[in-house]
């Protein structure tokens, strides 16, 4: 028979044990990432969406940003896009090549077809040292740096084939996600882009 004493001393060990399991469960971050709720993940991208709408550009891109140097492919597209329209952000054409060519990584028509409208206009020299540095920007927001998942889907809410919607899914660390963050470097390839 148990007595109290026994029966609190049980309870701890059970609680202590809980608790050992549930931290095992959550990984160390790895240096460069956090981790994020995935409802906070998902309202990050909203709420860039509502502050572009609202005509919040800074704040739009500041969001958008955070988005894309953790992978997201769409959030990288328009990053780009406001690079290019100079929205939130000083207009730089370079910029906006750079970071449409890392979204264009995932193979995606209007990526690709945005990345090319830019190239129209570049001479071979500014497309091989734009192609560098686009390189450089991949290897530290593409897809196996991040270590996100991304996959293409219908947006429309009846069944379609019409894939029109890229979906990105950073790796889980336990219940949370993982989720780079943004490198000062993209500060210097900017800076080498003009």
């Amino acid at each position: 028979m148990l007595t109290c004493k026994n029966n609190h001393r049980f309870a701890f060990l059970v609680v202590v044990g809980m608790s050992v399991v549930g931290a095992s469960a959550l990984a160390e971050e790895p240096p460069g990432f956090e981790s994020i709720d995935p409802v906070a993940y998902g309202a990050m991208f909203v709420d860039a969406v509502h502050e572009h709408q609202a005509g919040h550009m800074a704040e739009s891109f500041r969001k958008f940003l955070r988005l894309a140097c953790g992978g997201d492919k769409a959030s990288q597209e328009q990053v780009g896009l406001m690079y290019f329209g100079g929205e939130g952000v000083y207009r730089n054409i370079a910029m906006s090549y750079l970071w449409l060519k890392v979204a264009s990584e995932f193979n995606f028509p209007s990526y690709h077809a945005n990345a090319r409208k830019i190239e129209a206009g570049m001479t071979p020299e500014q497309a091989k040292h734009l192609g560098q540095l686009a390189s450089e920007l991949r290897a530290q927001y593409g897809l196996r740096a991040t270590n996100v998942s991304c996959r293409a889907e219908s947006s429309s809410v009846s069944a379609s084939n019409i894939k029109d919607a890229v979906i990105c899914s950073p790796a889980r660390n336990g219940s949370l996600l993982l989720v780079q963050r943004c490198y000062a470097d993209e500060v210097r390839i900017g800076a080498a882009a003009q």
